[in-house]
């Protein structure tokens, strides 16, 4: 039985008396799969870190949300503007238009992204069912494609009635058909809102005549999309979202634990490289622009890699607090400053999210060199995101203009 939701704000403190947990297991756990970087194991309790999202451990579940895409301490709100961040950047091709209902149930994170894989699937499955060549092989009293003739000699020497046949079956019953089916079978039992438990039971009934296989990442990542199933996308990187990031109970055919989680540095990173590129703030902008840092007759060593950058300006992103060049350490500025030389541009900006009440633009110069222009800036991510984003005289875009602009 799955206990109501642990909920946790970014690097907020649980005492151990406020849940039942065994925190030597959870710790094991996180360690064994390289997830303390999203929670933080105390002898008296746990610390939530940058990331966000679901962790479930046997019959205990955290859910992760950000405090500073809000200005509600409302949880709806908050994981509305979280899913509408990860819709955005298209690390989760998923819309809002049910969350306000979904946020009311007792996991509305888990809900919500249960949600979108059982409609996106079932409204795809109304149009096409994926089907593919299976290669089969069968004793038949016919013969059908071709002979194999080393197990026809093997199963059939003393019948020559008999022929061992390969051939090229156009079925249903296919790897993507399959995955579909497992996730959905294992879903089920986990959800707790009804109308997710009736989707995915129309989804279970549909694919009746499918073999229920277990899946593992390694046999999801085999499975390549064919140009007519692109329709599958969204589905099928869901399952898939799904399967990578669970172990599964087989006593029972459930996920016994469950990580979906986003790092919040990257997510703010690739967020406001969307909006810059989707509103057209400035031209020519890209991100992830890489660069050796050391090099030597032999080899060069260490990448640096810039966030995002336009044609005369690096803009380096700090998912962290910042009310004031007081918040700045100096090694964000050495970094930036590194980017710079390297890269060859005299203009870099640092951008955080806005923690106080007001949006702050903060103007320097490096020392001694009067050339090396930077900026240090705050955007508001407090708003209600999706509908300030509707607008092309939106909050965050006149920000960004404004933050964007250098005086010469």
């Amino acid at each position: 039985m799955l206990n109501n939701p642990i909920r946790l704000k970014e690097y907020e403190f649980k005492n151990k008396e406020e849940f039942c947990c065994d925190l030597a297991m959870l710790e094991k756990y996180l360690n064994r799969n390289k997830l303390s970087s999203a929670l933080k194991i105390t002898p008296s309790g746990i610390k939530a870190k940058s990331f966000v999202g679901i962790i479930k451990f046997k019959n205990t579940q955290f859910e992760i949300l950000p405090k500073l895409i809000s200005d509600s301490e409302n949880d709806k709100t908050i994981l509305e503007n979280l899913i509408f961040m990860l819709s955005y950047t298209k690390n989760l091709d998923i819309k809002t238009t049910d969350s306000a209902k979904i946020s009311q149930s007792k996991n509305p994170f888990l809900e919500a992204l249960i949600k979108e894989f059982s409609q996106s699937l079932f409204d795809c499955l109304k149009r096409l069912t994926p089907k593919n060549y299976i290669r089969e092989e069968e004793n038949l009293n016919f013969l059908k494609g071709k002979l194999n003739f080393s197990k026809n000699i093997k199963y059939n020497s003393s019948n020559q009635a008999k022929f061992y046949c390969e051939f090229d079956e156009f079925s249903e019953d296919n790897l993507l058909n399959q995955l579909f089916y497992y996730v959905s079978n294992c879903l089920y039992l986990i959800t707790k809102n009804s109308n997710n438990k009736k989707l995915l039971k129309l989804i279970i009934d549909y694919y009746c005549d499918i073999k229920l296989v277990r899946f593992d990442k390694f046999k999801a990542d085999k499975i390549k999309l064919t140009r007519n199933q692109e329709l599958f996308k969204k589905p099928f990187k869901l399952a898939k979202m799904f399967v990578e990031n669970s172990s599964v109970d087989l006593s029972k055919n459930n996920f016994e634990n469950i990580t979906l989680l986003w790092d919040m540095n990257k997510l703010f990173e690739e967020f406001i490289y969307q909006v810059i590129k989707k509103h057209n703030i400035v031209e020519d902008v890209s991100a992830q622009k890489t660069k050796r840092l050391l090099r030597s007759k032999n080899s060069t060593k260490r990448d640096t890699k810039v966030d995002i950058f336009t044609a005369d300006t690096i803009i380096d992103t700090k998912y962290k607090k910042f009310e004031g060049f007081d918040n700045v350490s100096s090694a964000d500025i050495y970094q930036v400053t590194t980017y710079c030389l390297l890269h060859h541009y005299k203009k870099a900006i640092l951008l955080y999210p806005q923690w106080s009440e007001y949006s702050l633009i903060e103007d320097y110069c490096l020392n001694n060199n009067d050339e090396y222009k930077f900026k240090f800036a705050s955007v508001n991510l407090r708003l209600n995101l999706k509908e300030d984003l509707k607008s092309c005289d939106s909050e965050i875009v006149k920000e960004l203009k404004k933050v964007l602009s250098f005086e010469n």
